[in-house]
């Protein structure tokens, strides 16, 4: 794991600056915390996503500074079966990663703003489930993961709802989620061998779920997406969703 300040922090400072000269208010930023070796084949290279909001934050020394703040499901110390809703800052955010490397969609100026109504509403904590799975299925609603959650607060976001049977039916109608591939030892004893893993919303089926890949080709096919990049200590790339 990287967890060099020298290097972290520089590379934070990066990805803001990336997405405050392109004017993002409201952006998704995903990052690489797991070696993608070590999760299920399907999932991609992107192992976590966050709600990056530009907003006047509280600096350590008590001043206030204009920012980003980053808005995420988090598993819990505690229990990798357990997650809570935790709003920390960009230097955080990349604080323990494999590669700084950043994914980042930047929705259009509309949907910025959808998003951050839900933000600043009840909604956003009513649509997090606090049972996590790593492989969580994103119609249902008995286990969620962090790019599930960006995707429920999305689909709230767009369709102006907080109702979760809306929420899944919306869903079930226009998202394409990832099929992960697991061998059948994987997916009966997952557990053993992934922090947070849990299969019973998949019924005995194919095992799908959100990922950074899936949110940039949903976003993107119904033109909702301005930007897709990606950022890493050597500079910058836009690669396209179906890349992804």
């Amino acid at each position: 794991m990287i967890e060099a300040p020298e290097r972290v922090v520089p590379f934070a400072k990066k990805v803001e600056r990336i997405l405050a000269e392109r004017g993002a208010v409201v952006a998704l930023v995903s990052r690489m915390g797991r070696d993608p070796d070590d999760m299920p084949e399907g999932t991609g290279d992107y192992t976590h996503v966050g709600i990056w909001v530009y907003s006047e934050v509280t600096a350590p020394d008590g001043g206030k500074v204009n920012g980003y703040a980053v808005y995420n499901l988090y598993q819990t110390e505690e229990d990798s079966a357990r997650s809570e809703l935790v709003q920390d800052f960009p230097a955080e955010f990349f604080g323990a990663v494999v590669d700084l490397k950043a994914g980042i969609i930047i929705p259009n100026a509309e949907l910025q703003m959808e998003i951050l109504r839900v933000l600043k509403s009840p909604t956003y904590r009513k649509l997090h489930v606090p049972a996590y799975s790593v492989v969580a299925n994103p119609y249902e609603w008995r286990y969620q993961n962090c790019t599930n959650f960006v995707m429920d607060v999305l689909v709230a976001a767009i369709y102006d709802t907080g109702s979760r049977v809306e929420i899944s039916q919306r869903l079930r109608e226009y998202y394409e989620p990832q099929t992960v591939r697991l061998s059948g030892l994987l997916r009966v004893a997952g557990s053993i061998f992934v922090p947070g893993f849990a299969t019973a919303d998949h019924h005995g089926g194919p095992l799908r779920t959100s990922t950074f890949g899936s949110i940039a080709r949903f976003l993107t096919k119904y033109e909702m997406a301005e930007a897709i990049l990606e950022v890493s200590e050597g500079g910058v790339t836009e690669p396209g969703a179906e890349s992804l």
